[in-house]
């Protein structure tokens, strides 16, 4: 309920722009998350019906009167004397292990509900993180085109002036004009794709999808010796991530309805113990009632629980196999973006700029042509968006193996200027 409150809170007051830091945008984004409420009130519900399942079942009283309003024509006993019936308490006991069967279904039941949800919150934070990861490169993104579109802008018009005074070829101004033109073209695209992915992360925080967010990510601390670049690497254990506690609990739940199947075969006994009025006279009523196996024997139902857990079996060992190819996976991706991350240190960034200063160099003191100068600045556009692109991919990398050895991936996770961390 709290968290549909901060929802509706941030709906009614949210104000264009929301400045918000990584760390925060997750913690909020995980109160106010539909998903983890369901999971909750799914806990909670699994927790009562294993609860449930351990009582006894209760006993069954049965009480009956014969030959009401005609007594004394039977019994010659005129009144309540001569009332004739039974009262009767029948107490069922379960013979075999239909209840310990049940008793242990519901307990896996509730490991699985509790699994699920565990899974379900560390899915939320994974989906989150990448949201903000992706928002994240898209503002950078968007700023470097805008940048771009602008100084392409102050070229080109410089140039069409000089042009219009004879001071420059035309080709050289209609050039800069077409390169303009590109320019904003590709500004007009990264502000659709940032616009998306701003407003689909707005809702994930509660927000107005209008409201225009700007995240902020700390600088990446630098790794001590030793140490792997991302969090958790050096949890002692071997990962038991949510979704295999999952497939497990569910084997646990298929092999107790195995034990309930096998236990309704079995008939049950239900002692009966009351007393008896006949005649005027009263007397203690004892009976033993079972159910005969003359038609149904069960099994049928034996066999198609043991066929479930078969089918249990064969699902845990399916999601051990992908789990553990996805994870060799990712971490083989993470690795590889980690050796390429060492490239991107100072010197690089270095001959970003030096790529571009060098060619409007020449070109003023005209060494250099104009189709010179807009390849440089191509090639540094195209060269710091790819190195965003890596820095999302890295990021991206980093959350899902956190995610696939089942723990809770940090903000940490997503971080600026992260070759210092890399090399």
């Amino acid at each position: 309920m709290a968290g549909w409150l901060l929802i509706l809170a941030g709906l009614q007051m949210a104000t264009d722009t929301v400045t918000v830091d990584v760390a925060a945008a997750l913690e909020r984004g995980l109160e106010v998350a539909p998903a983890l409420e369901v999971s909750r009130y799914r806990t909670e519900a699994a927790s009562r019906r294993s609860l449930q399942a351990s009582p006894w079942r209760n006993p069954v009283l049965a009480v009956s009167v014969e030959n009401l309003g005609q007594s004394e024509a039977f019994t010659g006993i005129p009144g309540a004397e001569g009332l004739e019936g039974q009262a009767v308490l029948t107490a069922p006991l379960p013979f075999g292990k239909e209840r310990s069967g049940a008793i242990q279904a519901a307990r896996a039941e509730e490991r699985i509900a509790l699994a699920s949800a565990d899974a379900t919150e560390l899915r939320v934070r994974a989906e989150l993180l990448s949201s903000i990861g992706a928002v994240l490169r898209d503002q950078v993104l968007l700023a470097s085109a805008r940048a771009e579109a602008e100084s392409l802008a102050e070229l080109a018009g410089a140039l069409s002036s000089q042009a219009a005074v004879g001071r420059a070829a035309e080709g050289d101004a209609a050039r800069a004009h077409l390169a303009e033109g590109m320019a904003w073209t590709r500004l007009a695209r990264r502000e659709g794709v940032s616009a998306l992915g701003s407003a689909d992360l707005a809702r994930r925080l509660g927000y107005a999808p209008s409201t225009e967010l700007r995240l902020a990510a700390p600088v990446c601390a630098a790794s001590t010796a030793g140490e792997s670049s991302f969090p958790g690497t050096d949890v002692e254990g071997a990962p038991f991530p949510p979704d295999l506690r999952v497939a497990e609990a569910r084997v646990d739940a298929a092999r107790g309805a195995t034990e309930v199947a096998r236990g309704i075969r079995m008939p049950d006994f239900a002692p009966q113990v009351g007393v008896r009025r006949s005649g005027g006279n009263t007397g203690l009523f004892v009976g033993l009632a079972t159910a005969l196996p003359f038609f149904d024997r069960g099994g049928e139902r034996v066999g198609a629980s043991i066929a479930d857990e078969n089918s249990a079996l064969a699902e845990r060992r399916d999601v051990e196999e992908r789990w553990a190819a996805a994870r060799a996976g990712a971490s083989a991706v993470l690795a590889s973006l980690e050796r390429a991350g060492r490239h991107f240190d100072e010197s690089w960034f270095e001959s970003l700029e030096r790529t571009v200063s060098s060619a409007e160099a020449r070109y003023r003191l005209g060494e250099g042509t104009l189709m010179e100068l807009l390849d440089s600045r191509r090639a540094r556009m195209q060269a710091l968006d790819d190195y965003h692109e890596w820095q999302a991919e890295w990021w991206a990398a980093r959350i899902e193996v956190e995610h696939l050895d089942g723990r809770p991936v940090p903000a940490s996770a997503i971080c600026t200027d992260p070759f210092t961390e890399a090399r």
